[in-house]
């Protein structure tokens, strides 16, 4: 009942902040005005992603409160509390970009500090389970590279599938409550009520989101989802009397990590510069030859929701079964891939068929 109801609250706390910024004074809020790389036709507000941060921000610190006589000493409550800072650090980093359209070296210094105050916090890789090898311990300057990489990384890799409606929103809550479901079996209780909170907040936020969008999160919201994603997942696989494995994290992430690794090296072996702006991850190939954002946004779901389900079953299986899923994901993401290059392909087809067959225009 208690989780449900952190769940309920935020949700309505993300509702209501992203309806009001929907149509909040025009002095206040910022357009996103279309332009060649554009999925939306129309100049939409964004910044909806504070609806997300201000459940969050107003919820957590409660949350701590209400769940520290549970806890075995202050060090827990001390680290969120930490954590806390570094949440609004990456958030601002988003809202000013939102804002102002900051260069990309200073957008990734601010993700930097945000890192670097979870690090300071505690927040680091020290152990990776892995199939038939078990338990591995990290060097601590390795963990602390690793943990670098990780959150700003999986918040960038965020910020890049943002890009059509719904998608980030929906997926989102699918990896918040996948990851929920790993942390309330594995004996974190404030990480997993904290992903139902998460969960509730993108929900919220959805329902303005979900095409057609009346507004959109904006590097404010993907920044700070896929940053507090990630960070619970370093504690959830590297704190408390049962850690969770890894790799259960990156089966329940497994969608836009695919998704943004995969663009990546496609783009690199066909020379284009990396950082510069491009539409050709896989769902904005999947828009691009005629899908709709809902179609789009309903097939990530569906993607992100069995393999969420694959990242949990992980995480209690065997070192066989979990060798078996990590087979079933991989194929599951190949046969995604084939889908989108067969769409493609076929799109294009019907498109010549049409131009071979249309009557010619006699003068």
């Amino acid at each position: 009942m208690f989780r449900a109801a952190i769940f309920f609250l935020a949700g309505v706390i993300a509702y209501l902040v992203t309806g009001w910024l929907a149509t909040a004074p025009a002095w206040f809020r910022s357009l996103d005005v279309p332009n060649e790389r554009s999925s939306h036709t129309r100049p939409t507000p964004r910044m909806g992603g504070l609806g997300v941060v201000a459940a969050f921000v107003i919820i957590l610190p409660a949350l701590v409160i209400m769940l520290l006589p549970g806890m075995p000493n202050w060090l827990p409550a001390t680290k969120f509390g930490v954590a806390l800072v570094s949440y609004v650090v990456i958030a601002s980093v988003g809202l000013i970009d939102d804002l102002r359209r900051i260069g990309p070296l200073a957008k990734y210094l601010g993700q930097l500090l945000a890192a670097l105050i979870a690090l300071w916090g505690g927040e680091i890789f020290l152990q990776l389970h892995l199939p038939f090898v078990g338990v591995i311990t990290i060097a601590w300057f390795i963990g602390v590279l690793l943990t670098i990489l990780w959150l700003t990384g999986f918040s960038n890799f965020f910020n890049f599938m943002d890009g059509i409606d719904g998608l980030a929103g929906g997926v989102g809550m699918i990896y918040s409550l996948g990851l929920a479901v790993i942390c309330l079996t594995t004996g974190h209780r404030l990480l997993g009520a904290g992903s139902l909170m998460l969960a509730g907040a993108c929900l919220g936020f959805l329902a303005h989101n979900f095409p057609p969008a009346k507004i959109f999160m904006g590097d404010v919201g993907s920044l700070f989802i896929g940053y507090v994603l990630a960070a619970f997942a370093v504690w959830t696989t590297n704190s408390g009397e049962r850690p969770a494995p890894f790799v259960a994290v990156l089966l329940v992430f497994g969608s836009f990590i695919y998704d943004a690794t995969f663009t990546l090296l496609r783009r690199w072996r066909r020379g284009e510069r990396l950082y510069l702006p491009h539409r050709s991850h896989l769902y904005q190939r999947l828009v691009i030859a005629g899908q709709s954002h809902r179609r789009v946004s309903l097939t990530y779901y569906a993607l992100s929701a069995l393999l969420a389900g694959g990242g949990i079953a992980y995480t209690f299986a065997n070192d066989w079964i979990r060798v078996v899923i990590l087979l079933a994901s991989a194929g599951l993401l190949a046969g995604f891939t084939l889908y989108v290059y067969w769409y493609e392909a076929a799109q294009e087809r019907a498109k010549q068929l049409y131009v071979a067959e249309a009557p010619s225009v006699v003068d």
